[in-house]
């Protein structure tokens, strides 16, 4: 396969390097690992409603069941995805801790809620490449966060269709990677994170191979005949996309086009080939911290063929990655504090804040219930406090009156600290109002 060396390839090899070679790293005392788990899912929904079970998809009856779930569609269109995959996720206590949709580009993560207290600095971010990134029917939505002193971001894309729309895919990839710009001052973009995973529907497609021989081979379960002739592996063995990133081994069909509703591939006037255009690619830096090592594990890769809904079957991953300690200082933490409070009285909280967190006007505490799913359920809130001038280390108060706490029922709360954009930055121990 030949392919024409695209004009931004120099500017990616600039940007690649300057990520990869990776500034000062902050030091750990910590000597053994954290080791996490997250599962991601890419899937073309074309436009289709969910599934009624998630059972398969989301791999609920696996023991351990992942620390982390990120899930990126493409074409979700306008149905309540976000609502189907809470309701799948909650009788196995997920918080959702951030959704982002570009159109149809929908991106949403949850952490099970025991790990929620190691989970800050959450943000997102978009890009449209769609006709000249005007519009965002294609593009990349991403979501990055911390986890116990590293960091990771999942980046969800969907590139340009047709066979013979390679240097688009490029240019896409291009520019996604330089314009995605985060707050977090040790990892800003895309590269700079400890660990990134890439996912989505590429669009990349089997070269050199008639659509009868493609079915045939598929038949006969051939499939490193087809990957031989797959655009998106040639592009990162040539250097052109992806340098150091990592896809684990294929060994499922190609999971587009099917017609709808069936296992057959196209079988329109098209005949497009089946093709391998729904990917999960991984990378992550060779850096330590302290004597913790930046590592990752794939446990699988794989399709997930009895969802016939779509023209594509979706994809997924399971890894397992380094993280540091469960003892990382968090950016925000609530001083031990009443684990019962009265609500026909005003309630104290205290908490301190990281020296390098700045504390900014809008950031606010929220409360919610034990069992709560998302961050916009709270029941109430208070305004953050600032600092105080004359010992910046002090801890913070702040006042929940008792008027915001009267018509609550009797049961458990947990405090959430959050940025004005819903950044998580602190989670509280459980509060009982009586």
């Amino acid at each position: 396969m030949e392919y024409i060396t695209h004009p931004a390839s120099a500017a990616y090899s600039s940007i690649t390097s300057a990520f990869f070679n990776l500034f000062s790293r902050k030091e750990s005392i910590f000597k053994r690992p954290e080791q996490l788990r997250i599962y991601l899912v890419t899937w073309n929904v074309n436009g289709k409603p969910p599934p009624d079970n998630f059972t398969d998809l989301l791999q609920l009856k696996a023991d351990p069941l992942p620390d982390l779930y990120a899930i990126g569609l493409q074409e979700a269109g306008s149905h309540n995805w976000d609502g189907a995959l809470s309701s799948a996720l909650k009788p196995h206590n997920y918080v959702k801790v951030k959704s982002r949709q570009l159109v149809g580009i929908f991106t949403i993560v949850y952490v099970k809620r025991s790990r929620l207290p190691w989970v800050t600095s959450v943000e997102s971010e978009l890009t449209k490449t769609g006709f000249g990134g005007y519009y965002g029917n294609k593009g990349a939505s991403s979501i990055r966060l911390d986890i116990l002193g590293t960091n990771l971001i999942v980046v969800n894309c969907h590139l340009p269709a047709h066979q013979e729309n390679i240097n688009d895919r490029l240019s896409n990839v291009e520019q996604i990677l330089s314009s995605q710009k985060f707050k977090d001052q040790d990892s800003d973009n895309i590269l700079d994170h400890d660990y990134v995973f890439w996912m989505g529907d590429t669009n990349f497609r089997v070269d050199n191979t008639p659509y009868k021989k493609a079915v045939e081979l598929v038949k006969q379960r051939k499939y490193d005949e087809l990957l031989q002739q797959d655009q998106l592996k040639a592009v990162m063995k040539s250097g052109l996309l992806f340098p150091d990133f990592k896809e684990g081994n294929i060994d499922f069909a190609p999971t587009y086009k099917f017609d709808p509703g069936t296992d057959t591939y196209d079988t329109s006037s098209k005949q497009r080939v089946p093709s391998y255009t729904d990917r999960i690619l991984y990378f992550s830096h060779d850096t330590t911290y302290g004597d913790i090592k930046v590592q990752i594990e794939q446990l699988h890769y794989r399709s997930h063929p009895a969802y016939k809904q779509s023209d594509h079957k979706p994809v997924s991953s399971l890894f397992q990655f380094n993280a540091l300690s469960k003892n990382y200082p968090n950016l925000i933490t609530f001083v031990s504090q009443e684990t019962t409070w009265n609500k026909k009285k005003d309630n104290i909280i205290r908490y301190s804040a990281r020296k390098d967190f700045k504390i900014l006007s809008g950031d606010w505490i929220g409360l919610y219930e034990e069992t709560f799913q998302d961050f916009d359920s709270f029941v109430t809130y208070s305004w953050a406090g600032s600092r105080p001038q004359s010992d910046s280390s002090a801890p913070i108060s702040v006042v929940f009156a008792s008027s915001q706490l009267t018509t609550l029922p009797p049961k458990k709360y947990v405090l959430c600290y959050l940025t004005k954009k819903g950044s998580l930055c602190g989670v509280s121990q459980l509060i009982t109002i009586a």
